[in-house]
């Protein structure tokens, strides 16, 4: 497993699965930088980025990650070094991510709603050499945040705003000018990592992912071959680049593929129907929500967009109805759910054609890993019986940065425990039917409950706290919390907003719902019982419940 240390990142031994994928051609000795260089031969105006600011083409996003790259590489950065952004999605994520990768550096992609207590966190454990953030977006001022921010390897010169305009303090535009004497790329090793890219997990803290240049480049080969995507693509991606899939989609489709990325960097389902129209986009991979508000904007307006070809619908709870409708509606797209994690991205890519139309709505996509299904001893369940998900591939992550995070979660001969159950259908498509980590994924984003409860247990007025998901068809899932107080103590939907924004928690991960009652039900053994709180959601627990709707 790779990890960071003082100087550097070590290097795993190569196993025989790593000569095997080699010699099967999922893994390459092509680097990026040469995929690049091939496509400036091909065709240097060919349109790779579009934004709400630039149309960038090929030769206009090379020419950047260079003078950026170079600009880096002077102020002291090398190989390994760990370039984090916390940006939208903006063109300059692009040249951050196609410079990281040219530079060798460890890209760090971060979500624009983490706050002070995401941010200390990740930026102190992956040791952030560089920092990227815009001024502001979406009413939120990213420098006095990151003024609440610490951590150990904090450099005032390292820290560049974007979109800033001001001339006092470091800037991405300022950068680039620094690299007008251009670099040239070392040698990249691609069993080197590329990438350290966070999820939430059930441990209630954020896990670093690692992924190498092998494991990303056979995720976006797998995924152009599956979809049949390119140089005639138009990828419409809202997203965030902060995720594993969108950071995929904008920064390494254009160059592997050829394909045209078009970033959204807020989420509004009628400016989307005009965007998908006027570009002519074709591919669209979303959460949920994205599906349902885009085939609701569509239907109010009678458009059928009908240069999109392909929707791609993740995440949690993902309604048979919605994709039927949509199948129905987008008549010259294939509309499929589909499964996958940052640990194992696009297990299920979906499915090939509109004639899989059933297995698209009512499975999670076609199996494209080594994927076995066992009970709970470990054996392989009989065909067609739901087990515990187990799966391999020339795509699947290296490691979590901390190696406490992978207690239980390899077997013996390399299979990741997926935390799902799910059960084969018609042998080669897999159907998720529950799971058993405890993440709730709302409008596609993980949320770990044990980091809402750990913080909401820290209220003086609070004695014990429990936090479910339950299906909610807009949003995916909804979090609801449960509280019993201290003797004479009160609290409100109100006071646990206020409290948990103090806290420094990203308001994305706020309870829509809160419950008060005079005690949590618990087993014999004093474990909260999370599935009869779900159940008592029928017949509410309390009269005096809020509520409130929870920031996209």
């Amino acid at each position: 497993m790779l990890r960071r240390t003082d100087t550097g990142w070590v290097l795993p031994e190569a196993g025989a699965r790593a000569q095997e994928y080699l010699s099967s051609g999922e893994w390459s000795s092509e680097s990026l930088h040469d995929i690049v260089l091939r496509r400036l031969g091909e065709d240097p105006d060919h349109l790779a980025v579009i934004d709400d600011r630039v149309r960038m083409t090929r030769s206009a996003l090379y020419s950047d990650a260079l003078r950026l790259g170079s600009a880096l590489v002077g102020r002291g950065l090398g190989p390994g070094s760990v370039v984090s952004f916390q940006l939208p999605n903006w063109h300059e994520a692009c040249v951050i991510g196609l410079a990281s990768a040219l530079y060798g550096f460890v890209l760090n992609p971060l979500l624009p709603m983490y706050r002070e207590h995401e941010l200390s966190f990740i930026l102190s454990q992956c040791r952030c050499d560089a920092l990227f953030i815009p001024a502001s977006f979406r009413n939120t001022d990213f420098e006095a945040l990151l003024a609440r921010v610490d951590f150990e390897t904090k450099r005032e010169d390292r820290i560049f705003r974007v979109r800033s305009g001001r001339e006092d303090v470091p800037t991405f535009e300022a950068l680039l000018s620094e690299g007008d004497d251009i670099i040239e790329p070392p040698a990249v090793d691609n069993a080197d990592v590329k990438i350290v890219i966070y999820t939430s997990g059930s441990t209630g803290r954020p896990k670093g992912v690692l992924h190498s240049h092998h494991t990303l480049h056979a995720f976006v080969q797998e995924g152009a071959r599956f979809w049949g995507i390119d140089g005639n693509d138009r990828m419409f991606i809202p997203s965030p680049v902060g995720h594993v899939g969108g950071s995929i989609y904008a920064f390494e489709m254009p160059w592997f593929t050829g394909a045209t990325a078009i970033l959204a960097d807020t989420w509004d389902a009628d400016q989307a129907v005009d965007v998908i129209d006027a570009e002519g986009a074709t591919f669209f991979a979303g959460a949920t929500p994205f599906l349902q508000g885009l085939l609701d904007a569509a239907s109010s307006r009678g458009s059928h967009l009908p240069t999109l070809r392909r929707f791609v619908c993740g995440g949690a709870s993902v309604p048979v109805s919605l994709i039927a409708r949509a199948q129905d509606h987008f008549r010259n797209a294939v509309i499929s759910r589909a499964y996958g994690s940052s640990e194992v991205p696009i297990i299920c890519p979906g499915i090939f054609t509109r004639n899989d139309a059933v297995h698209g709505q009512t499975t999670d996509g076609e199996i494209r890993v080594e994927l076995v299904i066992v009970d709970s001893d470990g054996r392989p369940v009989k065909a067609g019986d739901s087990g515990d998900i187990l799966a391999r591939s020339s795509r699947m992550f290296l490691g979590y940065i901390d190696t406490d995070d992978e207690a239980g979660q390899f077997t013996p001969d390399g299979y990741f425990v997926m935390g799902d159950v799910g059960r084969r259908i018609d042998g080669r498509f897999l159907e998720i039917t529950g799971r058993k980590k405890e993440i709730i994924i709302r409008h596609g984003e993980n949320i770990s409950p044990r980091e809402i409860e750990n913080a909401l247990l820290s209220h003086e007025a609070i004695s014990s706290a429990a936090v479910v998901g339950v299906p909610d068809a807009r949003t995916g899932e909804r979090a609801v919390a449960f509280v019993a107080l201290k003797p004479e103590k009160a609290f409100s939907m109100e006071a646990m907003r206020s409290f948990l924004s103090e806290f420094g928690m990203a308001r994305q991960k706020f309870p829509e719902e809160l419950h008060i009652m005079d005690r949590l039900p618990t087993n014999s053994i004093g474990k909260i019982l999370k599935e009869q709180l779900k159940a008592s959601l029928v017949r509410p627990a309390r009269p005096d419940v809020g509520s409130w709707e929870a920031s996209q």
